[in-house]
């Protein structure tokens, strides 16, 4: 037996579990800790970006938006569709997803996000899969979710709705 056998068996814990354990002790990276002001600016921007998009949002409850680009090929058009799924006082959840032509190919993005309208700040709550997404996660751990998790994820909504804000824009203004 190797060392590293006699300490999963003294441990007593799974596999996955004790090899884990063992890329944690041999580490030489400090733990993450989140960086509450990148992420707050983040979620300030996004709401931003979704209070542009969505100028009756108090009033509607589905939108519908579509996103094309001059540059895009003949793929025909895509969509953004927001959702409103709950309101409350101080907040509203919305579900944001892609529809395309050509989204059979691939999976397409789709999220949950909640705007908090007291601060304005919208944040990620769930990805596609509907599983809540964590402030941070240890690192490593058995899913391999990055320690920066929840900000990467607000960081794709940035970068989702500026790609879709163009043509958006232009559509919101004429109706």
């Amino acid at each position: 037996m190797t060392n590293s056998s006699m300490d999963i068996a003294s441990l007593g814990l799974r596999e996955e579990d004790a090899i884990i354990d063992i890329m944690k002790r041999h580490s030489q990276k400090p733990d993450y800790r989140v960086n509450l002001i990148r992420l707050q600016q983040a979620c300030e921007r996004n709401y931003l970006r979704l209070i542009r998009l969505l100028p009756d949002l108090s009033e509607q409850e589905h939108f519908r938006l579509p996103v094309q680009h001059r540059n895009t090929l003949d793929n025909g058009l895509e969509w953004l569709v927001i959702d409103v799924l709950e309101r409350a006082p101080y907040t509203t959840l919305l579900k944001l997803q892609m529809e395309a032509e050509w989204g059979q190919l691939f999976k397409m993005p789709e999220a949950e996000v909640r705007l908090y309208h007291d601060v304005d700040m919208a944040e990620v709550v769930s990805r596609k899969t509907s599983q809540i997404i964590q402030p941070r996660y240890d690192y490593p751990n058995s899913k391999m979710y990055q320690p920066d998790e929840k900000e990467q994820h607000n960081q794709f909504l940035a970068q989702w709705l500026d790609y879709a804000m163009p043509a958006c824009r232009t559509y919101t203004e004429k109706t």
